[in-house]
């Protein structure tokens, strides 16, 4: 049986069938796992065989008490080997992996969006955001909406925009869109329209002092126009 308990702390659960058909699940080493023991191994304290069953016993999701005596001890081995590569061991091909988890992660999901602009506006980390629920979730980002509108040129999300599943799989029937070209086409019609999340927070705060000084250089022109309409008034009044 899986221990759920165990899986909803784990980064994701991997499974290992045999030719026999016995079957494990297991996970990874966390960093500091991985560590500690590549450690052992280094100092020559645990031998190869010994280190590899001793991580698979620590990372099989179940009781190694139970698992079937007649099996062969290579498979124990094979996967606690598997499992300090996966865990570190791969070390030099960061590259595949960063490339896969980028196409694995859903960039334009709304959860997504409003995970990055809560994280911009508090200080949480985002492995906190994935306990919190749904409602926790939506009122802390409207609430970093807030504090970052207040603090930089930051434009609210754009509700209109979301679409349904349903939309969401006509849309992606339909035939591709150049978003680039587009992009670059309706910069060119309406001018600067980058998004404030996609600039440099530097030019933010440079976009916000530029908005106050215009607002207080139309304040004080306002202003003057009222004294001017004032003392026409006035001048009227003694004639």
């Amino acid at each position: 049986m899986v221990d759920v308990d165990l899986l909803v702390e784990s980064d994701g659960l991997y499974m290992t069938t045999m030719p026999e058909g016995a079957s494990f699940v297991w996970r990874l080493l966390s960093l500091k796992e991985y560590k500690a023991f590549n450690a052992l191994r280094l100092s020559a304290a645990l031998t190869a065989m010994e280190l590899h069953v001793k991580v698979f016993d620590r990372c099989y999701v179940g009781d190694p008490r139970v698992i079937n005596g007649n099996l062969p001890a290579g498979i124990f081995l094979a996967i606690g080997e598997l499992i300090m590569y996966l865990s570190g061991d791969c070390a030099g091909e960061e590259a595949q992996e960063i490339d896969a988890a980028r196409n694995a992660y859903p960039v334009s999901s709304v959860q997504e969006v409003m995970k990055r602009i809560v994280l911009m506006a508090f200080p949480y980390k985002p492995e906190e955001l994935d306990s919190w629920s749904r409602p926790r979730l939506t009122r802390t980002f409207v609430q970093a909406e807030a504090l970052l509108q207040n603090k930089t040129g930051y434009e609210p999300l754009d509700t209109s925009k979301i679409m349904t599943p349903d939309q969401m799989a006509k849309q992606s029937s339909k035939s591709p869109v150049d978003m680039r070209r587009e992009n670059t086409a309706l910069g060119e019609e309406f001018g600067d329209r980058t998004h404030a999340l996609d600039r440099d927070p530097r030019e933010n705060e440079q976009r916000a002092k530029r908005q106050q000084k215009l607002k207080a250089d139309q304040l004080r022109k306002l202003d003057a126009s009222k004294r001017d309409e004032a003392k026409q008034k006035q001048k009227y009044r003694r004639r």
